[in-house]
């Protein structure tokens, strides 16, 4: 799905919070006798709570009436940004009248999915869930606005950026980059290393390519990728994160790397490329050309000049004393 792509960070911490132990943002939530939650910021007429706030600066709330932490420079800018975010979102409201209802369904549940994964049974992950406050459906009515939300601010984005990209324009930003010596081309990888010594032993070696022969038969078997990286792939730095590799630049890519993944489509594996660390099997996430940079410059610019417009004329007040300018 191509909003899926820019997803607001603050919805991913707020779901490690809601799962990992800590309070749901809910402005009518109390515990031991203390209301647990206050307004922080009031945006038109929507409100940010401070828990949501602290959600998004530390990935958890404040479980006392204890002072906010946040006469911190980074607790400002997280409320900024997350009052740009209405703002947007508000303003986009307006102009995108269709919603995608069915990708939207098939976002939430992919999301229900992924938080359920690490749970041994449907009732221990209910439980989790009711005790932070929510029952499934709620929590799904909040994941959908969330989604909602993120949809509308990248359509209403994506219009913007669109108009102001021509052939022109992408012949231009090909000469920039090459006069700044950057590629044309990006790769989002994932890997699964099967690690050996930089001069293995044939006994090594042959172990090595017994055990990526292996690998790569659950891939073609229907093995998600990303689940063979977490549990079988050699590299710890990725294995937390699905062996995402993240954006590569094709000038920072190996020649045998850039040679087995240039030709992928989407979602396709490559075939085993050995290196000094040992082999490799890589997995396209998606790669993006000029155009695709352009657009995403544009989305930025886009994106900058909206809030602007939008700050000038809106009202905004912030209601937590600490964290007023």
């Amino acid at each position: 799905m191509w909003y899926a792509g820019r997803r607001l960070c603050v919805v991913w911490l707020i779901l490690a919070a809601i799962l990992g132990g800590a309070v749901a943002v809910s402005a009518a939530k109390a515990t031991e006798g203390r209301v647990l939650d206050r307004v922080a910021a009031r945006v038109n007429n929507e409100i940010i709570t401070e828990n949501e706030l602290l959600v998004a600066a530390f990935g958890h709330a404040r479980r006392t009436e204890g002072s906010l932490p946040g006469t911190m420079p980074d607790v400002r800018a997280v409320l900024q940004s997350m009052i740009d975010e209405r703002l947007l979102a508000q303003a986009a409201r307006e102009e995108i009248k269709e919603i995608p209802e069915e990708a939207i369904t098939n976002r939430v549940e992919a999301i229900v999915k992924d938080q359920r994964a690490p749970f041994p049974t449907e009732k221990a992950f209910r439980a989790k869930i009711e005790e932070q406050g929510w029952d499934l459906e709620s929590f799904k009515a909040y994941l959908r606005e969330q989604e909602i939300r993120t949809y509308l601010i990248q359509a209403a984005l994506a219009r913007r950026a669109q108009a102001r990209m021509t052939d022109q324009d992408e012949k231009a930003y090909v000469e920039e980059l090459k006069r700044k010596g950057e590629s044309l081309v990006q790769y989002r990888l994932r890997q699964i290393l099967v690690a050996q010594p930089a001069q293995p032993t044939a006994a090594e070696a042959a172990q090595a390519r017994q055990r990526m022969l292996g690998i790569l038969e659950e891939v073609r078997k229907g093995v998600p990728f990303e689940q063979l990286a977490r549990e079988r792939s050699d590299d710890k730095a990725t294995r937390a994160s699905d062996g995402d590799l993240g954006w590569i630049a094709e000038k920072d890519l190996k020649p045998p790397i850039l040679e087995a993944v240039r030709s992928l489509e989407k979602g396709q594996t490559s075939n085993p490329v050995p290196t000094e660390k040992g082999i490799h099997l890589f997995q396209l996430i998606r790669k993006r050309t000029v155009r695709d940079l352009l657009f995403e410059k544009r989305l930025e610019e886009a994106r900058k000049t909206w809030v602007g417009e939008l700050r000038r004329r809106a009202q905004i007040k912030i209601l937590l004393p600490q964290l007023a300018e």
